[in-house]
């Protein structure tokens, strides 16, 4: 089909959902029931894409004029008005509308034209969450907390659900084996479940179809027991999530949204993507001072900036497999390990000065990381010259972060220091693909 003309047929049922879902809005149905129609309706029409398009860039085209349109009905008065009140109808502070359109346009350029690479991550997308939100409002009984207040246990429970039969039956359609499907349906499931029941400001709705992007392409290609085992890990995971207690050092939604990371590492990348983070956990456990007085406890976005890095990596991995990327992960977390440990040595050791704060915090760093990756690596990805040029890229960036940041021991606002954290590793890890590349 012509692309312009695939344009066009978009731009026109899109415009037609949303004046259709305005006139039900006049028949008083419910604000959270006409959002989720958008949400679902909008979903409908990008499952046609790999039957209307051949090339990304009309979805690219679409997926910005999405953004903007859906922008411009929160923020330009006139428009929120008249038509914003079929998406903000519900008072939440959240930008998940625009995530949607970008989340879309980015997985159907990864899938290179595979449909059910596309096609799953989009079915969860569109009806898993819905499903969810729509559950949880009418039979929601059992709550629980979030970053963002209250959900249901109920409410995400159909998310699992659903989020199993958008995965398993498009498999099972197409011709795949019904025990992987169903696996693989079930995996999905309980990742679409947690991942909903952590996300902050509808971040799921750019998370949720590139992380299940990643999966399915590596589970199109795995055996049963491994598909068998990879259920047994996230199970376990989520169950060891919920009951560990010990420390009290972040909340619920924190140690899920760990669970869910560490999964994901190891979903993709296999156990040696799983050093890195445990010795960061180990290191933090045994290694730094002990902050002497009460240290606030940390919620999910402290996960998320943490995770951030290794998850670009990851995500790289799932999409063009290269020994190169678990190096770039690695130094991410390394580069996290030196700033917790320089904040650490600043909270523990008060008398010593900012530059003997920032040398502990980088030599741990760079010693207990860059041993443990030599010894699981062995010289096969980077060499010596290599290693030197990541260390002085994690040094260089830790540096920066800690002589820029006035209130080392406890910053005026935390939150705010650990996306600054989150961009120091992606800085440094992307320094040294740079180094890598020269």
């Amino acid at each position: 089909m012509n692309p312009f003309l695939g344009i066009a047929i978009v731009l026109l049922a899109l415009g037609a959902l949303i004046f259709g879902v305005k006139r039900l809005q006049a028949g008083s149905i419910d604000p959270e029931l006409a959002r989720k129609l958008v949400h679902m309706g909008m979903g409908v029409v990008c499952l046609s894409f790999p039957w209307l398009f051949a090339e990304p860039w009309p979805v690219w085209i679409l997926a910005c004029l999405a953004a903007v349109s859906l922008a411009a009905l929160r923020f330009v008065p006139v428009l929120r008005r008249d038509l914003g009140g079929v998406l903000h109808g519900v008072q939440r502070n959240s930008f998940g509308e625009v995530y949607f359109p970008l989340g879309v346009a980015a997985v159907f350029t990864l899938a290179h034209g595979h449909t059910i690479l596309f096609v799953i991550p989009v079915a969860l997308l569109t009806f898993a969450d819905a499903a969810g939100a729509l559950v949880g409002k009418r039979w929601g009984r059992l709550k629980y907390p979030t970053l963002e207040g209250q959900k249901s246990v109920e409410g995400s429970a159909a998310v699992g659900v659903v989020g199993c039969l958008c995965s398993a039956v498009p498999l099972v359609l197409t011709g795949h084996d019904v025990r992987a499907a169903v696996l693989i349906g079930m995996v999905m499931g309980l990742f679409g479940l947690i991942l909903e029941a952590v996300s902050w400001r509808g971040s799921d709705n750019a998370f949720l179809p590139l992380a299940a992007f990643a999966q399915i392409n590596v589970y199109l290609h795995a055996s049963l027991g491994s598909l068998l085992a990879r259920l047994a890990v996230l199970t376990a995971l989520t169950f060891i999530a919920m009951i560990w207690r010990r420390g009290q050092v972040v909340d619920d939604g924190a140690r899920l949204g760990a669970a869910l990371a560490m999964y994901f590492f190891w979903a993709i990348g296999g156990w040696t993507w799983l050093v890195a983070p445990v010795v960061l956990l180990a290191s933090y456990a045994r290694l730094m001072p002990i902050h002497p007085h009460e240290v606030p406890r940390h919620d999910l976005i402290a996960v998320i900036c943490v995770s951030s890095a290794g998850l670009v990596w990851c995500v790289a991995e799932a999409f063009s497999p290269a020994p190169h990327w678990r190096w770039l992960f690695t130094l991410g977390m390394a580069t996290h390990q030196a700033v917790i440990a320089t904040v650490r040595y600043s909270q523990g050791r008060p008398r010593w000065t900012r530059s003997r704060w920032l040398m502990a915090g980088v030599t741990q760093a760079l010693l207990t990381q860059g041993l443990a990756f030599w010894v699981m690596d062995r010289g096969r990805t980077v060499n010596g010259a290599g290693l030197a040029a990541g260390a002085v890229c994690l040094a260089v960036a830790t540096a920066v972060f800690a002589l820029c940041e006035p209130k080392l021991q406890m910053p005026d606002d935390l939150n705010a220091r650990w996306w600054k954290q989150g961009a120091t590793a992606m800085v440094a890890s992307t320094a040294a693909l740079f180094v890598m590349n020269l």
